[in-house]
């Protein structure tokens, strides 16, 4: 079963992204364009690769690795050198959707683009959501109620549709963003995964993950700043919470400046382990975000978005708490959830599965209310439930 080797073909996309960086050294392995090979090292005892350089970077046109005797493997002598490697295709899309761009061609003369992020799209901890469509999305800088930015473009070589360009998560839940995108310095940036499958259970037009990369650093791209992102139902709550003052629905989030006094995502959840912050002076309520993540599990690891686990949240879960609009994706509901704290509590809290909840800790008795709080200076900050547009 897909779901039962999720964790640990999460665990291998992470090991084999953390060597890829490594293998690649000073950024060489561009993913998008290779440059030419360099001459590979010398190939140690025990079989270590001894092409390094010229192993990895280049490519052919068709996004093979350019090195030849320099990339296979030493054994017990010295690896040959690497040979030089060619233009290499942007890859978009890990497991068992790819889709290949190819430069052949003056490579040289173009500009290199960013080096990809990639991540795991999971329902809960143990389940992979396949075919997911994966957006980069930006805060727009307008009017409140304007559509999210999309940044990934049609350089990618990826499909689009209203919302704009996406990948789609594979086989195991992996994705993978190429470098063609550039995001604005200081604006707000985050994933969203819609539909897809989680656990062979069918597909779910319902699922809605995100996880809130942050502000856009100088650069222009996340490729240093988040290299890897596990998105599941925490990082979603962390995002709706974090972004709600700002948000329609979870593709329509604009501000026309940053909204003061709340709590970004990131002080609720880290996105690079998709587990709730804790440890001294944290002061996150785990067990309360724990168990807004859980009701979202319901929903998100059923079989359709017509599943009564869905159609209890987002009756729920409206736009204006017991009354409104009625969402159509679990990451919606969940910024409506982190706008109505106080709304249809123990509706929402029946919906965490009672055996073998995913996240852990969580609440064992409905709340008083679903606000989120974490200390900001000498006070505690409520998140997204003070200073929303009504």
């Amino acid at each position: 079963m897909r779901h039962l080797a999720y964790f640990t073909s999460s665990f291998i996309l992470t090991a084999f992204f953390l060597l890829f960086l490594s293998a690649c050294g000073a950024r060489q392995s561009e993913l998008g364009f290779g440059t030419s090979g360099g001459a590979g090292g010398s190939g140690t005892s025990g079989g270590i690769s001894g092409g390094t350089s010229g192993g990895t970077s280049g490519g052919t046109s068709g996004g093979t690795s350019g090195g030849t005797s320099g990339g296979t493997s030493g054994g017990s002598t010295s690896g040959g050198s690497g040979g030089s490697g060619g233009s290499g295709g942007a890859i978009v899309g890990l497991g068992s959707e790819n889709f290949l761009t190819s430069e052949s061609g003056n490579s040289a003369a173009a500009a290199l683009p960013a080096a990809p992020y990639q991540g795991v799209v999971g329902g809960g901890q143990s389940r992979a959501v396949v075919g997911a469509r994966i957006y980069v999305l930006q805060v727009n800088s307008g009017k409140h109620g304007d559509s999210a930015v999309s940044l990934l473009n049609s350089a990618t070589g990826t499909p689009a549709d209203s919302i704009g360009h996406y990948v789609l998560s594979g086989e195991h839940g992996g994705f993978s963003i190429a470098g063609n995108y550039t995001c604005t310095a200081g604006h707000q940036v985050y994933v969203y995964a819609r539909g897809g499958n989680s656990g062979d259970d069918g597909a779910n037009s319902a699922i809605g993950l995100m996880a809130s990369l942050g502000a856009c650093p100088n650069s222009g791209h996340f490729d240093e700043a988040v290299p890897f992102i596990f998105m599941n139902e925490v990082t979603t709550v962390a995002a709706a919470y974090g972004m709600a003052g700002m948000a329609t629905d979870a593709t329509h989030i604009a501000a026309a400046s940053n909204n003061e006094g709340m709590a970004s995502a990131s002080d609720l959840a880290s996105v690079t382990t998709g587990f709730a912050n804790s440890g001294p002076g944290r002061g996150v309520p785990q067990a309360k975000l724990h168990t807004l993540a859980n009701i979202l599990s319901a929903c998100v690891n059923s079989d359709s978005s017509q599943s009564a686990s869905c159609k209890t949240l987002f009756a729920n879960a409206k736009s204006s708490g017991s009354y409104g609009t009625l969402p159509e994706d679990t990451a919606t509901a969940a910024i409506n959830i982190a706008r109505n704290p106080h709304a249809n509590i123990a509706e929402l809290y029946g919906l965490q599965p009672r055996l073998s909840a995913p996240f852990q800790p969580s609440l064992e008795s409905p709340p008083s209310d679903f606000e989120l709080s974490v200390p900001n200076g000498q006070e505690s900050a409520s998140v997204a439930s003070a200073s929303f547009h009504p």
